[in-house]
């Protein structure tokens, strides 16, 4: 076996047979195989997304907590007898939330490089406790915007935000939300707990030549039984190459240049999808619902149900991806979500009763069932469009642009439903209707099937300017395969 020799003088790895025979055996595997055959993996990836179940739980708690009557008389304004938190509050705690994920997310990537994944988490522990802390005694909007600032599996951490509110709604002292923040404190909780047992990254400690720690973190990473060289001369190799690509002059400005200007336009695309399916407009639901005047207890029970069904639609999604083209999975999506927003448009104009105002809380959160299949095949879309090297700078700006939307909806949103503002109800169901539809469209014009794509096959359709509706059914003759 032989490593990298130095940062300009590193000579090629001699392991090209052996990487090649561990890959091939890799790819004849199930997604089920590799999770059976690998359960310490598996384990600690569970473990790790402790951390994006947080962020789901953190974004619906904010608005279940604005719908319950305690925290109303706490940070609410009396409006013509009627108790309304100011859009302008409602903007700045969910818009900043985003702003700063974005730096985060921007960031983190630069910090685990210089000092390790297992550091960066210890940070992210401390950091998230704290800001649970802030919220929890947080008594005026200023330290609760505070508290979002640096907060700064989603659908679980939701669920579980839901279910914490389902018993308090009813209590009218300040115990009713504080109890929803403090309850925050478990998903650090869990994190600290496993961190000392977390193995360290064996990409991290290759990149840092510390090639013996390397072997130890597979050895405690692997199955009984696994050819520890083999997978770490693998891994070696790939930090080899990754290393080549980045000393290649690459900037974001090639995103936009030839071909990789089709296939960021396709990545920006996919990442809008979530907004179009009705995650910001659900993620505001209880408030939202809270204002159209149904009852806090039906909010809740209904917003339990809609999560619930994205639980579920998740779950089946991991099926279908398997077995399905993303284009049907995300025309499905869609089709569903423009289903249910014609509904709640329809309900809108009938006189506001109970029924006409379930029948809205109703359908909007039966668009949770469209989340799974859409979402889904898009983000698996956009993550394999993108040109080998410009993968990080593709999906980086993915991200940010992704973050910009969900911050632009979470400004606009209040002032279009909130009473005080536009009040407009269920009527955001023709809003959001218009956006489907003409999404729907952008998508079969151009946005491409990639399943089953190698990425050396869809560099050559990219470059061929194959038409989006026909990547999918494309056939390469021998000479081009």
């Amino acid at each position: 076996m032989s490593y990298p020799s130095g940062e300009n003088g590193d000579k090629a790895f001699d392991v090209d047979h052996t990487e090649s025979v561990v890959i091939q055996a890799d790819r004849q595997k199930s997604a089920w195989q590799c999770i059976l055959e690998n359960p310490k993996i598996a384990a600690w990836t569970l473990y790790a997304n402790v951390g994006s179940a947080l962020v789901g739980y953190e974004n619906l708690a904010l608005s279940v907590c604005l719908a319950m009557p305690a925290f109303q008389k706490t940070f609410a304004s009396d409006v013509n007898g009627v108790l309304i938190i100011p859009a302008a509050w409602q903007s700045a705690w969910n818009a900043t939330y985003n702003v700063l994920q974005l730096f985060g997310a921007f960031t983190a990537g630069h910090l685990q490089d210089w000092f390790g994944r297992r550091a960066v988490f210890l940070a992210a522990i401390i950091c998230a406790s704290a800001c649970i802390s802030l919220s929890y005694i947080s008594q005026t909007q200023g330290q609760f915007l505070g508290g979002k600032i640096v907060t700064g599996f989603a659908n679980l951490g939701m669920l579980i935000a839901i279910s914490a509110t389902f018993s308090r709604v009813s209590i009218m002292d300040e115990s009713a939300f504080r109890v929803i923040f403090a309850a925050a404190w478990a998903f650090p909780g869990i994190l600290a707990l496993g961190l000392p047992f977390l193995p360290e990254s064996p990409y991290w400690l290759v990149m840092k030549q510390e090639h013996d720690k390397a072997r130890q973190a597979l050895q405690r990473l692997s199955p009984s039984g696994e050819d520890i060289d083999a997978r770490l001369d693998q891994v070696q190799q790939t930090v080899y190459r990754e290393r080549e690509l980045a000393n290649g002059d690459v900037s974001v400005l090639d995103c936009f240049r030839g071909t990789n200007m089709r296939r960021t336009r396709i990545i920006l695309i996919c990442m809008y999808m979530p907004k179009v399916v009705g995650a910001v407009l659900s993620s505001n639901a209880p408030y939202f619902l809270n204002q159209t005047g149904l009852d806090s207890h039906m909010v809740v029970t209904l917003t339990q149900i809609g999560i619930s069904m994205g639980v579920v639609s998740a779950v089946v999604n991991l099926f279908l991806m398997m077995k399905l083209r993303h284009r049907l999975l995300m025309f499905c999506g869609v089709g569903i979500s423009i289903i249910m927003y014609l509904i709640m448009g329809i309900a809108s104009l009938l006189p506001k009763t109970t029924g006409s105002l379930t029948v809205i809380g109703v359908s909007l959160q039966f668009i949770s069932i469209s989340y799974g299949p859409a979402v889904g095949a898009s983000m698996a879309v956009a993550g394999e469009v993108s040109a080998s090297r410009l993968r990080a700078q593709s999906l980086g700006l993915g991200a940010a642009f992704m973050a910009l939307a969900a911050t632009f909806w979470q400004v606009v949103l209040p002032y279009l439903f909130n009473q005080d503002e536009a009040n407009l109800g269920g009527k955001l169901g023709w809003i959001f209707l218009g956006m489907a539809i003409v999404y729907l469209v952008i998508v079969y014009f151009d946005v491409p099937g990639t399943r089953g794509r190698t990425y050396e096959e869809l560099d050559v359709m990219f470059e061929k300017g194959i038409p989006a509706r026909k990547f999918e059914a494309y056939k390469f003759e021998d000479n081009n395969a």
